[in-house]
């Protein structure tokens, strides 16, 4: 397996939890409560915790009631994942790997 290959697959889990997070926002949002609200849930819970303190220090400060704990674990992973990408084509790309 190439380094492209590993870089890849850890974008594509990355993309899945996104869509995953964005699935359970919409779905609270519609008040959906079945099991796949609750695998969901179990799926999503440890990508949003580290999110959950910021957001609330946001919602603090400017007096919004608007949980933005979602949000900030969506755009989190994204920069993640383009801090990924970015170490690849700087540091494994030039190297042939």
């Amino acid at each position: 397996m190439t380094m492209y290959a590993v870089f890849r697959t850890v974008d594509i889990f990355l993309w899945v939890v996104r869509t995953a997070i964005l699935a359970y926002w919409l779905l609270t949002l519609l008040r959906f409560n079945n099991r796949l609200m609750q695998l969901l849930a179990k799926f999503v819970y440890p990508f949003v915790v580290p999110f959950r303190r910021p957001a609330m220090w946001v919602m603090r400060r400017t007096g919004l009631p608007i949980d933005f704990t979602i949000w900030f674990s969506v755009i989190g992973i994204s920069i993640a994942n383009e801090l990924l990408w970015m170490l690849y084509w700087r540091v494994f790309f030039p190297m042939g790997l």
